[in-house]
């Protein structure tokens, strides 16, 4: 795709899209820089206008450090075992600077999770994607919060009952759920309800045999528990969690400071910008409304070029002045691979194999495929990109957990074995 959008600029191809519309990758005629831009079907969704300049007058009060070139937290845990330890305390400090920062702010994120968790060229956690958020203090004045949003395996249980809330909790606890994912690799629940055994188990005194807790130190385990405290008031605030000797234990790396990520200008063919749009797996619904009543209103996934393909097509016919080749623009993300293939002959393959593992799918355009597991839980889409002799196949998340995404591609992955030629694994280190 090469179309003129407005003096100077062509749209080159759709990056992602979702109910409120798409995200298309722009280029500048002169410089060939890349720039990303939310299109909003504003008569379908009148709100959306409105949740845009909140999210827009949020950002305004915020000193943001702009760029952010090392990848997702998301991409660093590797499913049902996590990351090492030094790694998961020295992102759970920088998380919880960063949310210091924004609750000194008055600003209530309402959607940490590992997927909005960005690193920059450092390997610096930057908190992303504020479509959620919302003010409570303005001055000296607080308000409780009413609005049931974010993700459901990270909302706290005040957030699910119908009385209003305070802000600050409910971020700590997410951020405690974050800290479960980096240390165990899974979730703990699907929801902080009594209608979930395995959150009923953690408010007993039998759940330290199970998992993911059973993966967890003593140390780390004894923080998890003053974070996840069900009773909002006896929940461990910042303070109290960063007094806490796990949190106190240095590690060599621990010295880098934490920024919040928003849009840069600088050109993205050697890194990755973030926009803060609601994510995927994210939901807004009204009090009145069960989770279940609710719809899922969001961009596929954070804008990045990194994530992007530039075809050795696309760079020839833009006239991009450059020395890397189609394989050295791709990211070493997990969730792709190249298989030794056509394009028409890894289409058709795809097909098959996604057949033979029980999923529902259809394909969206020639190159897309959206994939539905059979409970309807999970929807990812797979897009397939020719490369010279190869073809490239990414898999991405479009609505629910991210870690039970992850499994599923690795499962898809393992089927589809003989028929990779290169695959990635988690992100260990940051890349350049």
């Amino acid at each position: 795709m090469n179309t003129p959008f407005v003096e100077g600029w062509n749209i080159v191809q759709t990056l992602g899209e979702g109910s409120f519309g798409e995200v298309k990758l722009l280029m500048n005629q002169n410089n060939h820089c890349f720039v990303a831009m939310k299109t909003i079907d504003l008569q379908s969704y009148s709100d959306a206008l409105a949740t845009v300049k909140k999210e827009a007058a949020i950002h305004s009060r915020l000193n943001h450090s702009k760029y952010a070139s090392g990848g997702e937290l998301f991409d660093r845990i590797e499913p049902d075992v996590g990351m090492p330890l030094s790694d998961a305390r020295k992102f759970f400090k920088e998380l919880i600077a960063g949310v210091e920062y924004l609750h000194n702010n008055g600003i209530a994120h309402r959607d940490l999770k590992p997927e909005n968790l960005l690193l920059d060229e450092y390997g610096n956690l930057k908190i992303s994607d504020f479509g959620l958020a919302t003010l409570f203090l303005c001055g000296e004045k607080r308000r409780k919060l009413d609005k049931k949003c974010g993700t459901i395996p990270y909302l706290a249980p005040e957030v699910l009952s119908l009385l209003p809330y305070q802000a600050e909790p409910s971020d700590i606890w997410a951020c405690g759920i974050i800290l479960v994912s980096m240390l165990a690799g899974e979730l703990p629940w699907d929801m902080p309800s009594d209608n979930d055994e395995d959150y009923k188990l953690w408010k007993t005194t039998d759940y330290a045999n199970h998992s993911p807790w059973n993966k967890l130190d003593n140390l780390a385990l004894s923080l998890v528990r003053k974070i996840l405290t069900p009773a909002p008031s006896k929940r461990y605030d910042i303070l109290k969690i960063q007094s806490h000797y796990w949190f106190k234990k240095s590690e060599t790396r621990d010295t880098k400071k934490v920024g919040i990520s928003i849009r840069s200008d600088r050109d993205l063919d050697d890194g990755r910008q973030c926009y803060s749009q609601p994510a995927s797996a994210a939901i807004a619904f009204d009090t009145s409304m069960s989770h279940t009543e609710s719809e899922i209103r969001s961009f596929s996934q954070p804008t990045q070029v990194d994530d992007l393909l530039l075809s050795s097509q696309l760079l020839t016919s833009q006239s991009i002045s450059t020395p890397n080749n189609s394989m050295q623009k791709l990211v070493k993300r997990m969730t792709r691979f190249l298989v030794n293939l056509d394009y028409k002959a890894a289409l058709s393959n795809l097909g098959l194999f996604l057949d033979d593992l029980g999923y529902i799918w259809k394909i969206n355009t020639p190159s897309l495929f959206t994939v539905t597991t059979t409970d309807q839980r999970l929807v990812f889409k797979s897009n397939v990109i020719p490369m010279n002799h190869q073809t490239l196949i990414d898999f991405r998340l479009s609505r629910g957990c991210g870690l039970e995404f992850k499994r599923h591609f690795v499962s898809i992955k393992n089927t589809m074995s003989t028929l990779i030629e290169v695959a990635w694994p988690i992100a260990t280190e940051t890349i350049p």
